[in-house]
């Protein structure tokens, strides 16, 4: 009896230890909860829609596998918002990667149609933590940076 409690303390004692060796874990976030926070940061200069996740997914070019919150205009402006939940932080890379290219996209295609809009593009937010992302295009892209970071400070 004695030398299984002792065996039992022994186990539980290293994997204390183990886990306390491991870098700091990531923050879980509610997705839909971080999302309207960071859009409650941010003055947008047209009113933005929240998109359906189906939709949205298409338009981001993200699997059934993320979860998404976004948000676009009527397409005034360049404006827009999407908060992405993804199964890994692989998968988040990828999509930081695809998100780059797709604003690249946007920028060439806005030079032409409105211009003005460019400024915006060019200052696009994009971050990431983990296996969440984060896409802001608006003139004052600093609330949203700051509701991440306080969202994702540990």
């Amino acid at each position: 009896m004695k030398k299984t409690v002792t065996i039992s303390l022994c186990a539980a004692l290293l994997a204390l230890l183990l886990a306390g060796c491991g870098g700091a874990a990531q923050p879980e976030v509610e997705l839909d909860e971080l999302a309207f926070k960071i859009k409650d940061s941010v003055e947008f200069s047209e009113e933005l829609y929240l998109l359906d996740e189906g939709i949205a997914r298409q338009l981001y070019g993200v699997g059934e596998d993320a979860q998404c919150a976004a948000w676009a205009g009527a397409g005034a402006t360049a404006e827009e918002l999407a908060v992405f939940e993804l199964p890994d932080e692989a998968a988040a890379g990828t999509l930081v990667s695809s998100l780059r290219s797709r604003n690249d996209e946007r920028i060439d295609d806005y030079a032409d149609y409105l211009p003005d809009e460019v400024p915006k593009l060019e200052g696009t937010l994009l971050l990431s933590s983990g296996r969440y992302v984060l896409l802001c295009t608006a003139p004052d892209t600093s609330g949203a940076k700051s509701a991440w970071d306080s969202a994702f400070a540990g």
